[in-house]
């Protein structure tokens, strides 16, 4: 079960039956029907590692392979109580995950072949047809002019110059992946708060995740310091275990918690406010819950503002292309025929 819309089929319909009564081993099997051989496996594998005592999350994270975050989720509600409604919520994560990849592929797949069909056009044109215009130029003592020179070396150039950016871009992101795990994370999620553009998204991520489970934990009568070292305690995601301690540092100088947040890179700026004003009327963690949902709409928001400006970015850049090579064609016709 490796697409994480299967993942996030299961982990709904898991949700559900929780919610509905079942217990998690009578939801497995449910769900894990004897249709193949694999799926057979996956229950016994799972079923057995309920029966040895391991945690919903570990078995979970292990046999189905999900997102890190997601794991932490699940983490969580084995302290907090609301397993059902978790899984069911990480479901539709997972499956609306699937979604925009695919809306994402679907988005830059046509234009991404016309810039190839435009990149092979430029090489033939600097293969086949250019060399002619330069024996034409030569044979009838024509100069071409400075601007139409400066094109035809862009048209000779680009494909040398996209093929090394692509090639720069590949041992960049091979070297990163070999390199990430010698990197520390909290470095790597540092770096990546400081990027713009990148910074908006990564910051509402932590805020959303962070503001939910931490309002999870204190509507199940958990206290804030108590709720940071159950947060601290898991090892899904290096980043929320260093703001846990981090926070857990803060409160024991004596700092008011919303002042806590103020050294750390990885929130909106608005979170210490939220957690000032909940703190004040005693609605701490509604007021999380509330402010969890309002970054994950912004979010929502966001991504699909993005998709919606990737089409027409790379039509236009494709357009350029095709002018381009027009204009290289059609150009010294024109000039010639002026110069008769």
């Amino acid at each position: 079960m490796k697409k994480s819309d299967d993942q996030g089929k299961f982990l709904k319909r898991l949700g559900d039956l929780l919610q509905k009564g079942y217990s998690f081993s009578e939801a497995i099997d449910f769900l894990l029907l004897p249709k193949e051989k694999n799926t057979i496996k996956l229950k016994k594998r799972m079923i057995g590692s309920l029966q040895k005592g391991e945690s919903v999350s570990s078995v979970i994270n292990k046999q189905l392979n999900i997102p890190s975050h997601v794991s932490a989720q699940i983490y969580f509600a084995e302290h907090h109580g609301q397993m059902g409604h978790t899984l069911s919520e990480a479901g539709n994560y997972l499956i609306k995950r699937r979604k925009n990849q695919q809306r994402i592929q679907q988005v830059i797949q046509y234009p991404l072949m016309l810039i190839i069909v435009s990149i092979l056009m430029m090489v033939l044109l600097r293969k086949v047809l250019f060399p002619r215009f330069q024996s034409l130029y030569t044979s009838i003592g024509y100069e071409p002019s400075a601007n139409l020179n400066y094109l035809i070396h862009f048209i000779e150039s680009f494909p040398m110059i996209f093929s090394s950016f692509l090639l720069s871009l590949i041992i960049f992101t091979i070297l990163f992946f070999l390199f990430k795990k010698r990197i520390s994370p909290i470095k790597i999620s540092v770096t990546l708060c400081k990027i713009p553009y990148l910074s908006n998204y990564l910051r509402l991520g932590h805020s959303h995740f962070f503001a939910r489970e931490l309002s999870f934990l204190l509507t199940s009568g958990v206290s804030i310091t108590e709720s940071l070292l159950i947060i601290e305690s898991q090892s899904f995601r290096p980043t929320l275990q260093f703001i846990s301690k981090r926070l857990i540092k803060g409160l024991k100088e004596g700092k008011p918690f919303h002042e806590c947040f103020s050294s750390l890179p990885f929130f909106q700026k608005e979170l210490p406010f939220v957690v000032h004003h909940g703190q004040s009327n005693g609605r701490l963690a509604e007021e999380l819950r509330l402010y969890s949902e309002i970054c994950f709409q912004e979010l929502e928001e966001n991504t699909n503002a993005l998709l919606k400006y990737i089409q027409p970015m790379i039509f236009t850049f494709v357009g350029l292309f095709i002018m381009a090579i027009y204009f290289s064609i059609m150009m010294p016709l024109f000039q010639m025929m002026q110069g008769i």
